[in-house]
């Protein structure tokens, strides 16, 4: 199995960062300006993604400990090599605000599309940041991920 990790401090508090993880308007700031969320356990997220043609990852939410802990299983997306995987977002305080530890779990190999979602995930996580620092993130579709496959 293949794992994506990524290690982030935020200038924002955990629970600022909870929520900008558990709703909808937090999703839309800085992962995808089209996403619908529930926010309980056993609830759903459907993300909506527009690269060229609008593309789908649905999740099912499998833990919700506020202000620690977001968990996801990814039940359907556009690259079915996610399908299964576990999205986890850790937080603890921070000197300056939160630690955000992030891992995607399951891959089921380091391939390209292993790859692509690694550096997808380190663009978003860095829109995250700049959401809860300024205000203002980069959600899809501000950013044009499919030229990262043009040559292939």
């Amino acid at each position: 199995m293949a794992n994506i990790r990524h290690l982030l401090s935020i200038k924002a508090r955990p629970k600022m960062v909870f929520d900008a993880l558990t709703t909808a308007t937090g999703i839309r700031g800085w992962w995808t300006d089209n996403a619908d969320l529930d926010e309980i356990v056993g609830g759903k997220g459907v993300f909506r993604f527009h690269y060229g043609n609008t593309v789908e990852t649905t999740v099912h939410i499998v833990n919700l400990q506020e202000p620690i802990l977001v968990a996801w299983e990814v039940l359907t997306s556009f690259r079915p090599e996610q399908n299964g995987t576990l999205i986890t977002f850790e937080l603890r305080p921070g000197r300056d605000g939160t630690v955000l530890n992030f891992s995607q779990t399951g891959f089921i190999e380091e391939d390209e599309t292993y790859a692509m979602m690694s550096t997808g995930w380190a663009y978003y996580l860095v829109s995250l940041k700049q959401y809860l620092e300024t205000g203002q993130g980069a959600p899809s579709p501000f950013i044009d991920f499919s030229i990262m496959n043009r040559g292939h």
